[in-house]
């Protein structure tokens, strides 16, 4: 009977203080990863409608502007990123011979916010602009970055984790409107 209740006494221990903690720290480690998306991205030169279309060569806006969304899914661990480098490919194969473009996000704070926004103009250089009707124009994204985790302990002290280095990239097409395609509302994530 004893040892019974001894077993019955240390599943309950188990249950009450040991799961709970081991709850809390996987929850609190899962989903630190951030992700990257482009919420938005066009092409002004590509854009047949607009009165700087691409016949008209000297009035040729090179500019390339995107929206990027920087998502984690569980934010109890703040975060900091290093300064984003963005590299953009012309062409829709997967070899990246071609750069058209770089720029490069300031480092920022994300905090234990879900979501964050950061625009970019990026101006392409030397860019052989053309559209297939019905394929459009290929263009590749690629994101390096590194980013350091906010680890605070029980009396109020906080450090950085080392920088984990993460380097993502995408494959889109862009329509003659200069406009990324879309296959549904979502933003297109860069793994």
């Amino acid at each position: 009977m004893a040892c019974r209740n001894a077993c019955i006494c240390c599943i309950c221990c188990l249950l009450f203080f040991v799961a709970p903690f081991v709850i809390l720290i996987t929850l609190s480690y899962v989903g630190v990863e951030p992700r990257f998306y482009i919420q938005e991205l066009y092409v002004p030169a590509l854009n047949n409608n607009s009165h700087m279309s691409i016949n008209n060569a000297t009035n040729l806006n090179n500019s390339i502007f995107m929206d990027l969304k920087f998502k984690r899914v569980v934010a109890f661990v703040p975060l900091r990123y290093e300064d984003l480098n963005i590299t953009l490919f012309y062409g829709s194969n997967s070899n990246r011979s071609f750069p058209v473009g770089y720029y490069v996000v300031p480092g920022f704070y994300q905090g234990t916010k879900k979501t964050v926004h950061r625009r970019a103009v990026v101006a392409a250089r030397g860019m052989p602009w053309e559209v297939d009707a019905i394929s459009g124009v290929g263009l590749a994204v690629e994101l390096a970055t590194k980013y350091k985790l906010k680890l605070c302990d029980g009396d109020g002290g906080c450090s950085y984790s080392k920088p984990k280095a993460t380097v993502v990239a995408a494959h889109l097409q862009l329509d003659a409107s200069g406009r990324m395609r879309k296959l549904s509302n979502k933003p297109l994530r860069l793994h």
